[in-house]
């Protein structure tokens, strides 16, 4: 992939997983100030409502106390009956006689008279709505204006209007002054009453407990009383408010007369969990699915990334394979040539000599290819190991006369130090071999110039210790730290003068990981490299 197409496309996915995050964060921002505006709402709303319950609490006694039963019964004096109705001159059709009965009519408001015949059954009906009060049912009397003859129905409709007696004005005065001095001893009363009465923060906290319930805001709070800016009470053990607290207020007892400037001051400790309660899932499964984003984001790079890395490993390995082919590959065919050439095949050392280098061009080419497909066989089924008690001094041994050629042909020297004292491990022979073989052709590539290498070995802990150490060219951390992955080589220029597939290390580290040992390199540039290898004696003590 272009590395600038690659570039852009993370840049898109980056810009697009910020816009998803910043438009959730604004949606939630949002819903939570909705939420919020509707909490103060509806405590604002109950806290008025408690403030009217309260307030009418406070007054009901007052009014039980004074207003409960008819404000002008008149206690001492039981009122008079009402004077007979006066005699009048009532002219019907065959009247002989009247009798007249007057009945009050209960549970209503009204007063009948009726007047009836005794022979046609005439009727006179005086009729006069009143209030429910005694004293207009007591000065309140009737008076006939007028007859009215209806021959049709044989009745008269007598009509009436409302006088006014005089003995009933004195009375009227007598109440007015006792009225009178009835609101001045309610008033000073009611001064004394305010006065000498305790807040009820038990009551307090009942009524805002239900009308906050009615708000389904069923949660804890506090409260307090201010007098003029002063706590005078609450059901906080010292009446002390948080700072950083939001408060709601209100009026208490607004209406009072005689107690004013109370304020009622509310606050909830669990406000911000109660209004998020119904946006913490939401708010979960949103963060949920953010990070699944996030995460498929991340690995999807990764894997792009990891593909590069492969296609450019493939295109090292190719161009490595090709390489270490191509010579042993063009020595043959020069061998070749040399021996059906007619002065070659009468010289019998001439073509021992070819024939020699065409055996050992095909014997590296081989090993070239073994290697290949023992690193492929390992991904297969992890490896053909046949695990078996061998000694590692005389396996060592064996790869050391193995890479000696090579090392001569360079004039350089190898010094081992075998000093375990038990060199007996459980290991696969071959495979063993291969990794010291390894590790010292690794050393004899990267030497400048003459190889000098060190090999000791030591009996440590529950196995035993190898060290292959060299003086070329060593490498730095980030070498370090890719030196064991498969086809990764050691950059030494433009120029391919250093041989392999970079599966070298990687063998190492396979075969090293089936015997449950360890390898470890300490390097420095320009300082040579050391690789420690620990081997269990036992796979058990791995």
């Amino acid at each position: 992939m272009n590395k600038k197409r690659f570039i852009g496309l993370v840049v898109l996915m980056g810009i697009s997983l910020l816009g998803i995050v910043a438009v959730q964060y604004y949606w939630f921002h949002s819903a939570a100030k909705v939420r919020n505006e509707l909490f103060d709402r509806s405590v604002n709303e109950a806290l008025t409502s408690a403030s009217k319950r309260l307030q009418t609490m406070q007054d009901y006694p007052i009014v039980n106390q004074y207003f409960f039963n008819d404000s002008l019964q008149w206690t001492p004096d039981p009122p008079p009956p009402p004077p007979p109705l006066p005699k009048h001159k009532i002219h019907a059709r065959g009247t002989t006689s009247y009798r007249i009965k007057i009945e009050p009519k209960m549970n209503k408001i009204e007063n009948e008279i009726q007047v009836f015949t005794s022979k046609r059954d005439s009727i006179i009906t005086l009729h006069k709505t009143h209030v429910n009060d005694s004293l207009i049912q007591f000065i309140t009397q009737k008076k006939i204006e007028k007859s009215i003859q209806d021959s049709n129905l044989a009745r008269i409709i007598v009509k009436d209007s409302m006088i006014l007696r005089p003995e009933f004005e004195k009375r009227i005065e007598d109440k007015a002054k006792q009225l009178k001095d009835l609101a001045k001893q309610m008033v000073v009363e009611i001064k004394d009453w305010h006065a000498g009465r305790d807040l009820d923060m038990k009551q307090i906290h009942h009524v805002l407990k239900e009308e906050f319930e009615r708000k389904d805001i069923p949660i804890d709070f506090h409260f307090t009383v201010l007098a003029n800016d002063s706590v005078i009470g609450g059901d906080l053990p010292e009446n002390v408010i948080p700072e950083n607290a939001q408060t709601y207020q209100t009026g208490l007892f607004p209406y009072d007369v005689f107690r004013q400037n109370l304020k009622l001051t509310v606050f909830f400790p669990d406000k911000d969990s109660f209004v998020g309660r119904n946006m913490f899932w939401l708010l979960g499964l949103s963060l949920l699915f953010t990070i699944v984003i996030l995460l498929t984001f991340t690995l999807s790079i990764l894997f792009i990334l990891r593909q590069k890395k492969i296609s450019e490993m493939k295109s090292d390995f190719i161009n490595n394979m090709t390489h270490e082919f191509k010579t042993p590959i063009a020595t043959i065919g020069v061998a070749a040539d040399s021996i059906v050439n007619e002065k070659v095949i009468s010289d019998e050392e001439k073509l021992r000599y070819f024939a020699g280098m065409i055996k050992k061009e095909n014997r590296r080419m081989n090993s070239q290819v073994e290697k290949i497909l023992q690193i492929a066989r390992m991904d297969r089924n992890n490896g053909d190991y046949h695990f078996e008690a061998v000694n590692a001094h005389e396996l060592i041994e064996k790869a050391i006369q193995s890479i000696s050629l090579q090392i001569e042909k360079r004039k350089g020297q190898i010094d081992t130090y075998l000093k375990a004292s038990n060199p007996v491990v459980v290991t696969d022979a071959t495979h063993f071999t291969n990794v010291i073989y390894n590790l010292l052709d690794n050393a004899v590539k990267y030497s400048s110039d003459k190889p000098e290498i060190v090999l000791r070995t030591s009996s440590v802990s529950k196995g035993i210790s190898i060290t292959v150490e060299d003086h070329g060219i060593g490498m730095n951390r980030a070498v370090q730290a890719k030196i064991f992955e498969r086809f990764y080589r050691q950059p030494t220029g433009n120029i391919h003068n250093t041989k392999g597939f970079g599966l070298g290390l990687s063998y190492v580290k396979a075969v090293v990981d089936a015997n449950k040992g360890t390898i470890t390199v300490h390097s420095e540039a320009g300082k040579g490299s050391r690789f420690v290898i620990f081997i269990p004696y036992t796979l058990e003590n791995g």
